[in-house]
């Protein structure tokens, strides 16, 4: 059985703001976790299951994602600023049939899709890895970035 993870890095967020736990998306944030979402449909890798960091950028990233359809969300404290280790544990938790989206930060993200690939690849922010799983190796199907088709 395959088993799919979305990997996504939240999207471009504003610098200004009290904490970086509080720092909202910007403008350009918010248009590119659309396209990424919209990439996602189109691809026809939609997401079961979503568990995201609590923080306020992640947290609105995955708000442009109810713009397409509603799902089940958990958010996390222990994915602000997760390490790597934290983020496989929940890509190892996806249950087959399950394509489960999980919104986090770097270097997490980039760290976590090196040690489950064995290939590193740069995640800039917005950016989403399509993960499968099957005869127990990870691969990454794709990287979509959202400069990617512009």
């Amino acid at each position: 059985m395959v088993r799919r993870v979305l990997l996504m890095r939240h999207a471009k967020s504003n610098h200004d703001a009290p904490s970086d736990f509080e720092r909202p998306l910007s403008l350009q944030g918010r248009h590119d976790a659309q396209r990424i979402f919209s990439q996602m449909y189109s691809h026809d890798w939609v997401p079961d299951r979503i568990v995201v960091s609590n923080s306020k950028r992640t947290l609105e990233t995955v708000e442009m994602l109810s713009k397409y359809q509603e799902v089940s969300t958990d958010w996390r404290d222990d994915l602000y600023l997760a390490s790597a280790e934290t983020i496989s544990d929940y890509i190892e938790s996806t249950q087959s049939l399950e394509t489960l989206l999980i919104v986090a930060h770097n270097p997490g993200c980039e760290l976590a899709l090196y040690q489950l690939t064995g290939r590193f690849q740069e995640m800039s922010p917005g950016s989403c890895a399509f993960l499968s799983k099957s005869n127990g190796k990870w691969n990454c199907e794709r990287l979509l970035s959202p400069d990617e088709g512009k």
